[in-house]
């Protein structure tokens, strides 16, 4: 039995050094991209990129968080979920707001799986006249030590019409929320509102 074992550890050994060696075979599938990049130097602007829309009007969450990405790149993978506003659990969790009552919609971009604390929360309050009052519970309320064994020491809301950004990190990560604040201004104009825990 013991020989039966040995020759049977012996034949998968063989099998994989076989399925580990280089191919020699020209037909072998590689595909390789070559992309060109141009450099220019961006020009500055003092006009936003997106106009929101009037008041009142849905907003596409998704593609604001896209375009804040684009103008702050980040450098690990993030999960964008909408947030369930009939569950008021996934609404505190998110928003820090202990029901969705004054909100239209909510998404929420954060990191897949990364040692340190990240979050980006966008909320459409379905009043503006309600901003600075929803921002306020979402200051008061969210929890930054929501990870398990990580905490966001580096918190900021800000507004812009409808629209109320939440972002925290952890003071030890290389993008800050001043950073993701400019990247908003940039692409919708000056906040109105600015709050900082």
């Amino acid at each position: 039995m013991k020989k039966f074992i040995v020759l049977l550890l012996i034949v998968a050994a063989l099998f994989n050094f076989a399925a580990c060696q280089k191919s020699d075979n020209p037909n072998t599938d590689t595909t390789v991209t070559t992309v060109e990049t141009t450099v220019s130097e961006p020009t500055p602007s003092t006009e936003p990129q997106t106009t929101l829309p009037p008041a009142g009007e849905d907003l596409d969450l998704f593609a604001i968080i896209d375009q804040i990405y684009e103008v702050e790149p980040i450098d690990f993978e993030v999960i964008d979920t909408e947030v369930d506003l009939s569950d008021n659990d996934n609404v505190k969790y998110f928003t820090g707001l202990d029901n969705a009552d004054k909100i239209k919609g909510a998404v929420a971009s954060e990191g897949a799986i990364m040692p340190s604390a990240y979050s980006l929360v966008l909320v459409q309050v379905k009043s503006a006249a309600d901003k600075a009052e929803v921002a306020e519970e979402m200051l008061e309320g969210i929890d930054p030590f929501k990870w398990i064994c990580v905490g966001a020491e580096d918190l900021q809301i800000v507004a812009q019409g409808d629209l109320i950004m939440l972002f925290m990190t952890s003071s030890e990560a290389s993008q800050t929320s001043d950073d993701f604040v400019a990247a908003f201004t940039e692409i919708l104009g000056e906040t109105d509102l600015e709050l900082k825990k």
